[in-house]
């Protein structure tokens, strides 16, 4: 299997795409849970995907 080898500028913008998901799991997801009707699965399920984003952010940036 080859994996390709990815400068810095795609690293970066890799690191921008999961932390815009990260973001639009929290805009489409908690917000929604928690402000229309408290659905505490919904908001762990949403702060589960975020922080996987936002982790995936920051390894990309290391």
């Amino acid at each position: 299997m080859r994996i390709a080898k990815l400068n810095k500028k795609q690293l970066d913008k890799l690191s921008d795409i999961a932390s815009d998901l990260a973001l639009v799991a929290v805009a489409s997801v908690i917000l929604p849970a928690a402000l229309d009707k408290f659905n505490l699965t919904k908001i762990l399920l949403g702060s589960v995907a975020s922080i996987i984003f936002w982790l995936i952010s920051l390894w990309f940036r290391r």
